[in-house]
This record gives structure tokens, sequence and C-alpha cells, in this order.
């Protein structure tokens, strides 16, 4: 993807690590960062068994494996296209989550297996429970598919890839999918797997949504 980038505008890159450290680096020539932008294709940043980041003191290499997520902050990068037929995906607040699923009014809560014609527009909000307990939340949307296309997005995030997202402060994130312990969705679509188990989730506080998976 082209880089549209401003003169001097520093490229920030921050990993996310599976023991819940980060680890941030920058740089400011734009030729660089442009051509870096170019070469990263989003779905396949964590298919290689390592990354490796040089400066002009040190090297530093980071196992994919233990990689939650890497952010990119530049004022002009612009977003991939989403994978799937999905319009948007975007970060959001714990507290933005909770609003949008609607958990402190349950009287509220749009049902999962409400009628939806395809092409209508879905709107979901999504806690991915990742490996090292932190969940990260996001507003998905899509536009509603045909019922045998209904699974598509959680054989998406099982299939152990990575997903790219908006992040809240403008930023890119791309969250490696193997390190994904669960997610939850509300509403969801309204078809689930014919070996589902059905039970309504126990009430609980901020921090502890869906994490037993």
């Amino acid at each position: 993807m082209n880089a549209h980038t401003k003169p001097n505008a520093p490229l920030t890159i921050r990993f996310h690590h599976t023991d819940g450290t980060t680890r941030a680096f920058t740089q400011a020539d734009a030729a660089i960062n442009e051509k870096l932008w170019d070469e990263i294709d989003p779905s396949r940043l964590f298919a290689r068994p390592r990354i490796v980041v040089g400066s002009e003191h040190s090297k530093s290499v980071f196992v994919t494996a233990e990689i939650i997520r890497v952010d990119f902050h530049h004022d002009s990068f612009q977003c991939w296209k989403f994978p799937g037929g999905y319009s948007d995906i975007v970060e959001v607040s714990e507290d933005e989550f909770r609003t949008g699923a609607r958990l402190d009014a349950p009287s509220l809560r749009t049902k999962r297996d409400r009628p939806m014609a395809p092409g209508d527009l879905l709107q979901s909000f999504v806690k991915l429970q990742l490996r090292g307990g932190q969940p990260l939340f996001a507003k998905v949307k899509a536009l509603t598919k045909l019922p045998a296309e209904s699974q598509s997005f959680m054989q998406f995030l099982l299939s152990k890839a990575a997903v790219h997202m908006r992040l809240r402060d403008g930023g890119i994130g791309v969250v490696n999918l193997a390190n994904l312990v669960g997610y939850t969705v509300y509403p969801g679509v309204a078809q689930i797997p014919a070996d589902s188990w059905l039970a309504e989730p126990i009430s609980e506080g901020a921090h502890s949504i869906g994490s037993r998976l």
C-alpha cells in the first residue's frame, strides 16, 4: 500500500508481547518508512518465525509466536482494506464495548437471531481474549451474508493468521491470531455451528467479560 507521508513525520512501531511487555521503535526517514509500509502484507506479517529490527547501534529480534500485536503510528499512513468483505474494524475502549453491547442494559440488547436480510449492515462489538490475559475490544462493520457464509468471521478469526484494525489513537494495529484464546461477539450472526452448546452467560463485571470461553 502506498504511504503519503508528511516531511519529517516519524513512524513509531510498537510490539506487544505475550508476557505483557512492549517495545517501541521510531524512524524519521520518509523514504525508509514508505518502503517499509509498501512491503508489509498484514495477513502474512506473522508468517515468518521472527521479526528483526535493526538500528544504528543494535539489532532486536522478536519471536513471532510470542507477539500479540504490532502497532504502526504515522500521521499519513492509510489503513489497508479489511478482509472478508468487512468495511471497518476499529479498536474501542472497554467502556465503549460495554455501552455498544449494552451489557449494563440487558433489556435493550440486540438478539443474535434477529431477522436480517443479506446486504443489511451488521455492526457488532467483539472482545478478543489474547494470550497473556489482556483483552482487545473492537467494533466491526460488515454486510450481512447468506446463511451458508455466516460463519466466515469465526473461521477467519480461528485461522491463526492475522487481522488488522484502526486503533483508537489513530494508528493501525496488526493482531497475531495465533495468540487468540477466544472471542465473544455481541450480537453476532443468527446462525451458530450445529455442535454449539446453548447456555446464557452469567453477568460479570468489567475486565472479566467472556473471559471463560
